[in-house]
């Protein structure tokens, strides 16, 4: 911010590392860090260090080439454009204000659990939207509950279980595909005893 690099503010209040950030693709305001990203060093699983660029890593909305493929990210080269930093400054205050108002970060959650294309946007509307259409708000197993804030946020009210979870993710997907005939695809990730990684909706229980 300081020294006038612009492009990165929407990042700002994402917990995480920025090999994670790369991994996903990640960002908010329906942007990724794919579009700064210049450069990738990653070590393969055999220990070999492999330089990617921008078009290698394959970025699209909340995914990378990289998904799956068990590398590590060690490196990141990023290309920014110069603004005023007071600017700079502004829009990443207003993007914290506006996480404020709408998400539940006071509340133990795993983050926005379903995927926000631009094509679902079109055709049926953002996971939250949907989500509170079908009177889902507050839905519960366990202590698991779909937020009273924001849908597309699943909050922990002390005890909720990996199962929980998944089972209360299942419930919604059945819902809104019995009711607008759309399958919601999770944006979160679960990690099996296994180690495997994979979207929580194809986790099963």
């Amino acid at each position: 911010m300081l020294a006038g690099l612009a492009g990165l503010e929407h990042t700002i209040g994402i917990p995480g590392t920025i090999g994670g950030l790369v991994l996903m693709n990640g960002g908010s305001q329906r942007k990724g860090i794919g579009e700064n990203v210049r450069r990738v060093e990653v070590v393969s699983c055999e220990g070999r260090a492999v330089v990617l660029n921008r078009e290698e890593c394959a970025f699209s909305y909340r995914r990378s080439a990289l998904q799956g493929t068990g590398v590590v990210v060690v490196r990141v080269e990023l290309e920014c454009e110069r603004q005023d930093s007071r600017e700079i400054r502004r829009l990443m205050l207003d993007d914290l204000r506006e996480r404020r108002r709408k998400f539940p970060r006071k509340v133990p959650n795993c983050g926005s659990v379903f995927l926000s294309t631009s094509e679902m946007h079109a055709s049926v509307g953002p996971p939250g939207k949907i989500i509170e259409r079908a009177a889902l708000k507050g839905a519960r197993i366990g202590d698991a509950e779909v937020s009273h804030q924001h849908a597309n946020f699943i909050v922990n009210h002390g005890s909720a279980s990996s199962r929980d979870v998944l089972a209360l993710i299942a419930h919604i997907r059945q819902v809104v595909n019995r009711q607008i005939g759309f399958n919601l695809c999770c944006e979160v990730r679960y990690v099996s005893p296994e180690g495997v990684i994979m979207p929580a909706h194809l986790a099963g229980l």
